[in-house]
């Protein structure tokens, strides 16, 4: 199916790049209740059998490919997580591991999506299981023999007292203390807790995944189980590779280079809920994650669909399983190396995120946390795809112009997604103040004289809603989203020095009735 075909969850909005000064024409004005329309899931980034299962398996069941292609990015993170980095230039290194999360309404058939996209992900874990309980008892055994040796070395050394044989019981006793024997192998969870997260990742060698078609982790997270406590350095951790430390009653746990993977879908009704805890984006959780808002075919879908040809569920399942279980027994991780021109767009992609911080000006100042992140996600994608384009000898080659191109019109799509996602969770808190900010500049006569305004001005004629800076800039950046301001080149301070001068924005004549 198409998914374009279909409705939006939102209004099919959208509008294009404003022009940077006031004599160029304006757009229409979108309503302050819709939300733009984020586009379609770019499939021809992906390598070809990946491309062909996220488009087959959002035929069968008549969703748009966006929540397959989500999963099938997780399952390679989910592969590679812990097991290969990519070397950037100096000592910038990103590890392959994504957060991913999808917004999709009830009866969607996430489930069935799910099922099919983790399929062979779980069937991988199973050999990994049953290969890794023959190795358990290999090291049981061993074990055993230790420790009956470790008794005899210490009888011995107890009656004899000599210094040869004081070494040798504790040489065999070193020994004992170094044969541990591995726990089973768990590669992906549903919904745990940051504890249990961090004890897995300390058993498994730092690695994880934990795979859901439902948003049960998001309340686990906001504190389901710690009296409503969001815990979250286990998360943050994990994501970034920093060194995960524990110390819990009894044990520490330690993990060097944690690499969690999440791929999650969740109900538009849970976006709001997290949007209600701060503590998840002001410690940076809600940055990490990369978010996709598909189309809704609901209402639209045909009772008969072509379904999933066979021979392109087996070749996804049996290249997932490839890449699963051939990448379990790197270690340590591996380092892919980008191509030249492949740092040169890396580069490039930096200059062109770089100004979009800007704060009061910016297209993403209000998403500045999330969007610092983007270029070292669009690099974690390319190492995903370099992965699955390379089946069986990635590591000797770099990672192509090309696949960095591709990595990076993912991140472009992510990045628009996000904009959308954030402003929806955003909407409880501003909108209202973005109507109370369109008001102000109808009823003031300066603003309907001129048309233009400045940060400072709106500040200060709503100083009694706006209870921070913060606050003016989100509701900016609403407004322009929406066509009804845009910002006008940025000032630059005066010859004589001093404070900068205040951002400044043009009002679009339509809303006071004018062409």
């Amino acid at each position: 199916m198409n998914a374009a075909s279909g409705p939006n969850w939102a209004p099919d909005i959208t509008k294009p790049g404003h022009p940077p000064d006031q004599e160029q024409p304006w757009d229409e004005i979108i309503p302050l209740d819709a939300h733009l329309a984020p586009p379609a899931f770019p499939l021809q980034c992906l390598p070809s059998w990946l491309a062909d299962i996220v488009q087959a398996v959002a035929e069968e069941t008549q969703t748009a490919p966006d929540l397959a292609a989500a999963f099938a990015l997780g399952g390679l993170s989910t592969a590679a997580g812990g097991k290969a980095v990519v070397r950037v230039r100096g000592g910038w290194h990103e590890p392959l591991n994504l957060f991913l999360l999808c917004v999709a309404p009830p009866a969607t058939r996430k489930s069935a999506v799910f099922r099919a996209m983790t399929a062979p992900l779980y069937q991988a874990e199973e050999q990994l299981v049953l290969s890794g309980r023959a190795k358990a008892r290999q090291a049981e055994l061993f074990r055993l023999q230790l420790e009956e040796t470790d008794k005899q070395a210490r009888t011995k050394a107890v009656r004899s007292g000599s210094a040869s044989d004081l070494a040798e019981a504790e040489s065999t006793a070193l020994a004992l203390e170094e044969a541990v024997v591995p726990p089973e192998v768990q590669l992906i969870a549903k919904n745990v807790t940051p504890e249990e997260c961090s004890t897995i990742l300390s058993e498994q060698g730092g690695r994880l995944a934990i795979l859901s078609a439902e948003g049960d982790l998001f309340d686990i997270v906001c504190g389901r189980y710690s009296n409503g406590v969001p815990a979250l350095s286990p998360f943050l951790e994990a994501h970034a590779g920093d060194v995960l430390k524990v110390n819990r009653r009894g044990r520490a746990e330690y993990v060097r280079s944690p690499a969690l993977t999440i791929a999650v879908c969740i109900q538009p009704a849970v976006l709001t809920y997290i949007a209600r805890k701060p503590r998840l984006r002001g410690q940076g959780l809600l940055a990490r994650f990369l978010y996709a808002l598909p189309h809704d075919t609901v209402g639209y879908r045909k009772s008969e669909p072509d379904l999933v040809p066979d021979d392109v569920r087996h070749t996804y399942e049996r290249n997932m399983r490839h890449l699963v279980i051939s990448l379990a027994d790197w270690d340590p991780p591996q380092i892919l190396t980008l191509s030249p021109p492949a740092t040169k767009l890396v580069t490039e992609f930096q200059d062109e995120i770089e100004p979009k911080l800007r704060a009061g000006v910016g297209e993403l100042d209000s998403l500045r946390d999330w969007a610092g992140k983007l270029v070292g996600a669009a690099v974690r994608i390319a190492g995903l795809l370099h992965l699955a384009e390379h089946l069986g000898d990635a590591f000797r080659k770099p990672v192509a112009e090309e696949t960095m191109r591709r990595a990076i019109d993912i991140a472009r799509y992510y990045s628009a997604h996000a904009v959308t996602c954030f402003g929806a969770m955003a909407e409880d808190r501003h909108t209202q103040l973005a109507r109370d900010a369109v008001a102000w500049l109808t009823r003031n006569e300066n603003v309907r004289t001129i048309r233009r305004f400045s940060r400072r001005d709106l500040h200060r004629g709503m100083q009694a809603k706006f209870k921070d800076a913060s606050t003016v800039g989100s509701v900016l950046s609403l407004l322009d989203a929406h066509g009804y301001i845009r910002p006008l080149p940025e000032p630059s301070a005066g010859s004589r020095g001093g404070r900068k001068p205040s951002p400044k924005y043009a009002v679009n004549p339509l809303l006071f009735g004018q062409p």
